[in-house]
This record gives C-alpha cells, sequence and structure tokens, in this order.
C-alpha cells in the first residue's frame, strides 16, 4: 500500500510522477497532475476561515479538494446533497463552500509526490436521524485510514491489480472509501465517469483486453443489471462486486451464480459504525455476516447488535445500532431487520419523520404520516390531512397538480429518488386501539386505492 501511518500522521507517497491514478473518459490521470491541482486547491484554501462545505458530484475535483482540504487541516462538512433545504440546515456547520472549479496553478515546479496530514483531521457527515433533521456524524482519518488498511487485508486477494468501477456517490462514507480513500492508498486507478446503465459496464467489461475491474455498487443498481448473460461473458475482467447502503435481495447472488458469476460482497455498516461485516452469498455459502477485523459483535436484552470497533469515535465503548439480530458462533451474526423509523429507500437512508415534519412546512398541510410501500415497488407513500386552504386547492386544482405542488416542495429538501410519488388525503388518520397509527394501518389505506 502507498499509506503509512503511525501515532499521529497519515501519509501517502508514489514512486513515480507518472503513475495512474485515474482514468477519466479513457484519458489517463497521473499522480503528478493530480497533486499539483491539489497545491493550487491548497494555495486557495489558505485565504480562507472556517470549517468547509464540500459537495462535487465528479469525483475527480471532489478527491483534488478533499485533500487540499485535509492538508490544509480544515474540518470538512459533507452533506449527503446540495438541495437548498439541505444547505439552509446544514448553515451553521460551515463558514464556505468549496468553488465547482478548480484554481489556476500557482507554480510550474514538479509537486512532491508525497501528501501527509493529521490523523485527527475530521470530516462530517450527515445521516436523516430520528428527530426529524440530519444528524452530524465526525469521522477522524484515523478511523478511515485504519478501515481502508482492513479492507486491504480482507479483500485484497480477490481484488487484485483491478481497476474500480462505481455506481455510488462518493459523499456518502461508503463511497468515499470504497471509490477514493481505498483505491488512493492500495494504489488501483478509478475509471469514470459513473457506471450509471447495464450497458455501460458491459462496454467497458468488453474492451478491457487483460485488464481487471472491481465494481462498487448498490442494491438498486445490481437488481437493475438485465443483461448478465453479457456480462458473463467477461467474467475474466470482472475481479468482485461490492454491494452495501441496504439489503441485498436475495434473488441477485441467485441470478449471478445462474450465470456463473461470483456473487456480490455485501458489506454491512452505517455511518456512525462504519463497516461492520461483510458476506458472499455463493452456491453453498450460509447467509451469515463474518465480522471485519477488529470488529466485535454480541446483543441486547433487546435482541439489537452491539459492537466494538476500531472505526468507533469510542473504540472502547460499545455501541448500540438499530439493527436486530441473532449471533451464529464467533464472529458471526445474521440480520433481523431494523427497529426505528430510518428506511433505505433506492439505499438512500431517510427518516419518516423527516419527510413528515418537513411536508408539514407547507401551507396546505395540517397533519402527515409516511409509511413504506412494497407494490409494485419499493417508495413512499404520504397519509396527509389538509389545512382548510389545501382542502380547497385539492378541489379547485385536481389531485394532478396538487401532488405536484407537494412534491415540488419536498424536493427542497430531499433527493427526487425517495419523493413520495403516492398520495393519500384523509380527515382523520387510522387510529388503533392503543392510540398509534402503524404501518400497517397506513398501507391499507393504499391498498383502497387500487
Amino acid at each position: 500500500m502507498l499509506l503509512n501511518i503511525n501515532t499521529e500522521q497519515w501519509q501517502l507517497q508514489w514512486q513515480q510522477a507518472d503513475t495512474e491514478l485515474a482514468v477519466v473518459k479513457e484519458q489517463s490521470i497521473s499522480a503528478s497532475v493530480w497533486l499539483k491541482d491539489i497545491a493550487a486547491a491548497t494555495h486557495w484554501l489558505s485565504e480562507q476561515d472556517g470549517d468547509a462545505l464540500l459537495y462535487h458530484r465528479d469525483w475527480y475535483h471532489f478527491s483534488v479538494w478533499l485533500f487540499a482540504l485535509l492538508n490544509s487541516e480544515k474540518r470538512t462538512v459533507l452533506p449527503a446533497n446540495d438541495k437548498p433545504a439541505t444547505l439552509s440546515e446544514l448553515s451553521s456547520h460551515y463558514s464556505f463552500r468549496v468553488p465547482s472549479k478548480l484554481p489556476q496553478h500557482v507554480s510550474s515546479d514538479i509537486p512532491a509526490l508525497t501528501l501527509k496530514g493529521s490523523l485527527n483531521s475530521q470530516l462530517t457527515f450527515f445521516t436523516s436521524g430520528s428527530s426529524g433533521k440530519p444528524k452530524a456524524v465526525r469521522k477522524t482519518l484515523r478511523q478511515l485510514w485504519l478501515e481502508v488498511i482492513t479492507l486491504e487485508q480482507t479483500f485484497a486477494e480477490q481484488l487484485g491489480p483491478a481497476n474500480i468501477l462505481t455506481t455510488v456517490t462518493h459523499q456518502h462514507i461508503y463511497g468515499l472509501l470504497f471509490t477514493v480513500l481505498w483505491p488512493l492508498a492500495a494504489r488501483r486507478p478509478v475509471t469514470l465517469p459513473l457506471v450509471d446503465y447495464p450497458e455501460q459496464l458491459q462496454q467497458i467489461l468488453a474492451k478491457a483486453n487483460c485488464q481487471r475491474y472491481a465494481l462498487v455498487s448498490s442494491p438498486a443498481h445490481l437488481q437493475r443489471l438485465d443483461n448478465l448473460p453479457q456480462l458473463a461473458k467477461y467474467s475474466h475482467s470482472l475481479a468482485t462486486v461490492f454491494s452495501s447502503g441496504g439489503p441485498l435481495s436475495d434473488s441477485v447472488p441467485e441470478d449471478f451464480a445462474e450465470h456463473e458469476l461470483n456473487a456480490p460482497i455485501e458489506v454491512y455498516g452505517s455511518t456512525e459504525t462504519g463497516g461492520i461485516g461483510w458476506r458472499q452469498r455463493n452456491p453453498g455459502s450460509n447467509e451469515n455476516f463474518q465480522t471485519l477485523a477488529g470488529v466485535d459483535a454480541s446483543c441486547n436484552h433487546n435482541g439489537l447488535l452491539v459492537i466494538q470497533s476500531p472505526y468507533l469515535n469510542n473504540p472502547q465503548k460499545p455501541y448500540t445500532t438499530e439493527d436486530k439480530a441473532r449471533l451464529q458462533g464467533q464472529g458471526n451474526f445474521q440480520l433481523l431487520g431494523r427497529q426505528d423509523r430510518i428506511v433505505k429507500i433506492a439505499e438512500k437512508r431517510v427518516a419518516l419523520n423527516e419527510v413528515e415534519q418537513f411536508i408539514q412546512r407547507h401551507d396546505w398541510v395540517e397533519l402527515a404520516k409516511a409509511c413504506v410501500l412494497h407494490s409494485p415497488r419499493v417508495e413512499l407513500g404520504l397519509v396527509l390531512i389538509l389545512t382548510p386552504e389545501g382542502v380547497n386547492q385539492l378541489s379547485t386544482q385536481g389531485r394532478f397538480k396538487a401532488r405536484q405542488e407537494l412534491r415540488h416542495h419536498l424536493l427542497q429538501r430531499f433527493e427526487k429518488v425517495v419523493v413520495p410519488k403516492r398520495f393519500r388525503y384523509v380527515q382523520q388518520l387510522p387510529y388503533n386501539g392503543a392510540g398509534k397509527v402503524t404501518q400497517t394501518d397506513l398501507q391499507a389505506l393504499f391498498e383502497e386505492e387500487k
């Protein structure tokens, strides 16, 4: 690995300036070019004060600014998206946002082939909290680099010298680790742009020749791979596939096996915990997760998984997850589902409380309850009690235009993929005998619409 860490600092060091770091639209980018851009970005940052917000869809720009910020020892805020409402809610957490373009080089000198910084440098991620507002989760470079070392020790043999392909964003911890930090530390070039469609993956593998690739992906994308028979022709070029962000449907490893492809490696963890465990459901293997090195797992009296891990803010303190589990021997466990109101829609983590609270800011909405619908696809539904103005607008504009208005409001805060498409308008919520509104009763209201 190019990565070295001691008690205080991390360091990445390249031996040659022309070492390939990434391939962008079939154009190779060397370490020296990347380091020059980092030097220019670092110079720009020297004139900025306070914490920085970093959001870039482009992998190359993101990686340059990230390491410039680390080089400048500035705390970095990583939002899940750059929606106006999201940035507004996070405004107290940062002083400035890095620009969309990279600054011009300030020197023509060949840059040093070494990057280093403090292991105590902080990155702040934001996830959906149970309170309905984005929850800040702070990670140090010590935690992240330790996990990178573990990933390399665990999967290096399966990967070999593979190039990295990805379908996931680097703004989340999974994408950051698997498509930015780990590839850089292990000298595996990243091939860009992101793979959005199955045909793109097929085209890349068809032109691979002797090059091998590893795909960093998600359940939502893998479930859409409808060209496995074609991909199987190039199985020698596909070293492995990683999946994380949510449960992977049983049908995916079964489909991979049917076409003689190795099942995806499923990595389980969260922003708060880092990686916890992994499994690969090839024919004949069991469905249990195996803990990553250094992670100890147990269950509490409520059946929730409890871990101790070097990737936690306090490695010595047990951390109780929101996932129910059953231990299956030393270092093995089975997941049994979540207990909280945070759900995954197309691998995007969203709190039902947050959706409800945000839609209730609209003048038309008195009260809202969100639920997960499973047919014909997994999506959110909203059950709404409207204000008098909302009732009037629904009557005059009709359901279609009313829905458009409410969805437009939600798009100010949430990504399009998680915004509810189905709405139910009621005069009273379906409270049960205990005075509670259950997911089952909410879902039943949508069944009545069929």
